[in-house]
């Protein structure tokens, strides 16, 4: 690798020849598109021309990119030079900030423990504060919260106040926090919060667990009461695509461990198998997301993080790799966010089943599971929402044009305003005392009738959500689920019937 630090903004000219090559080649690509668009349907018909577009252009890059440069850095100097001469919005207020690692760490036990040992102290993790300026010029107003009473730093929590955390996607080999900089802004607006990103180290010179590290290093800092001392109740943790993933292994391990953790999480199109193994990789091929890498591609993201090509089949499935391998007991409630068109899309349906989810907003799905449920009930007691937008692709809220992109912002603000309600209203009733009158028992029995029922419909979810977990271990797709659960349900059948005749001949035995 060649020493190039991250952020910097060499350019490598010596490949000049091909960006204008690449360039001609995009023109070439517009023209058509914009003369065929009148004629002919797009890959999927709901698309815009701008869309459509859009989505060329990206394909264009990511498949041309190999030929172009020559090593990862290459790919990250090209980004950041991009990112850098993009024109700041004056409505973004966007600082730097710098979180330091003290030496021997933080103590953070388990997997981090080696890396926590070999802390000197002098390491700083970067990140920033983005937020849109009316947001950060009325928060900063409100007086310090009581939880960062001890702090000192001037980006302290204030009283009531709700923060994002957030980790940007990019394969954990690319991007940063100024790649995200124009959604993260947009995310602000519309939820009213500012939000810290941070910067972890990316692969394949620094592979896991160096990402779930800087993860864990960067949030503790946010509710640390000498840090900026939010706490952990008011933050949520969210994050796209890779991001998505470490925010998910973050709270897993925080779980794991008896860590604080964040009461909630927004997942935009989460990478949640390394694996992959979901038939999306293949059906839908019109989303930008290159197709699966070959296992010796020069740019495999999966054997960067997993620390090389012969460690990819074991690492792979860990829990901290990939989360949907991994157990979801005990986890925040989640918001997630995918495309219908994006490569990623089964492996958030899956995930959603094995944590005993349900649908949002789109009753548009693949398939249908044979679990009667009621949505309202579901959606007020399920730990995970999926929203599924149709015709989108990955990490649809980047793209500011689309008018789903604001419909999903708009969404994880009602999403966090009703888990705050919620947490609200039972601080509200810890300690009040309930009193039944008689005439009342008829309504507590009706009650308790409604319970049971609530719960035989919550032990059926989670069945499925144990059919689901059976189906991935046993590596099949996801378009063999309903024949899969039929044959669950004609095993059960025959199964009872062969009890019945047991039954019924020891009862002719006997008489």
């Amino acid at each position: 690798m060649s020493p190039k630090r991250r952020g910097s903004l060499a350019f490598p000219v010596n490949n000049l020849h091909r960006y204008v090559t690449l360039i001609t080649q995009q023109i070439a690509i517009s023209a058509s598109l914009i003369v065929k668009h009148p004629f002919t349907s797009p890959p999927v018909p709901t698309w815009p021309l701008h869309l459509t577009l859009f989505v060329a252009f990206i394909r264009a890059t990511a498949d041309y990119q190999e030929h172009i440069v020559e090593d990862i850095s290459d790919i990250r100097h090209m980004i950041d030079t991009f990112f850098h001469y993009l024109p700041k919005l004056p409505m973004m207020h966007i600082d730097p900030y710098k979180v330091s690692i003290p030496a021997q760490g933080r103590g953070f036990p388990g997997v981090l423990e080696p890396l926590e040992q070999s802390e000197t102290g002098h390491r700083t993790l970067p990140g920033t504060w983005i937020a849109d300026s009316k947001v950060w010029s009325k928060v900063m107003k409100m007086p310090i919260a009581q939880s960062a009473k001890a702090s000192k730093d001037p980006y302290a929590a204030r009283e009531g106040e709700q923060v994002i955390f957030y980790t940007h996607g990019g394969g954990y080999f690319i991007c940063s926090t100024a790649t995200h900089r124009e959604m993260l802004w947009r995310i602000s607006r519309a939820t009213g919060r500012r939000i810290f990103a941070v910067d972890y180290r990316l692969a394949p010179e620094h592979p896991y667990p160096a990402a779930l590290q800087d993860a864990s290093h960067a949030f503790h800092h946010l509710i640390d009461p000498q840090g900026v001392g939010f706490d952990p109740k008011n933050v949520t943790a969210a994050g796209d695509s890779a991001g998505g993933g470490l925010i998910i292994a973050l709270m897993m391990y925080q779980r794991d461990h008896g860590l604080p953790t964040a009461s909630k999480a927004l997942l935009l199109s989460p990478w949640l198998d390394l694996t992959m193994s979901c038939d999306s990789w293949e059906s839908n091929s019109m989303d930008y997301l290159p197709s699966p890498p070959r296992h010796f591609h020069k740019f495999n993201p999966i054997s960067f993080y997993c620390s090389g090509k012969d460690k990819m089949k074991t690492m792979a499935r860990h829990p901290y790799i990939s989360p949907l391998w991994g157990s979801l007991e005990g986890l925040p409630p989640m918001l997630i966010q995918c495309g219908e068109a994006e490569r990623l899309r089964d492996e958030c349906i899956l995930f959603t089943y094995k944590a005993g989810g349900c649908f949002g907003n789109s009753n548009k799905l693949p398939f249908q599971l044979k679990v009667k449920r009621d949505q309202q009930e579901r959606k007020r007691q399920a730990k995970v929402e999926l929203d599924m937008y149709p015709g989108m692709v990955h990490v649809f809220q980047a793209i500011p044009f689309l008018p789903e992109s604001s419909m999903a912002l708009q969404r994880m603000l009602e999403f966090m305003q009703r888990k705050e309600a919620d947490v609200a209203a039972c601080e509200e009733t810890v300690g009040l005392e309930v009193s039944v009158e008689v005439g009342e028992e008829a309504d507590d029995e009706q009650e308790d009738e409604e319970e049971v029922a609530m719960m035989k419909e919550l032990e059926d979810v989670v069945i499925a959500g144990k059919w689901i977990e059976e189906l991935v271990g046993k590596s099949m797709r996801v378009e063999d689920l309903p024949a899969f659960l039929q044959l669950r349900e004609d095993d059960a059948r025959l199964e009872d019937v062969h009890i019945h005749t047991s039954a019924a001949n020891t009862t002719t035995t006997r008489a």
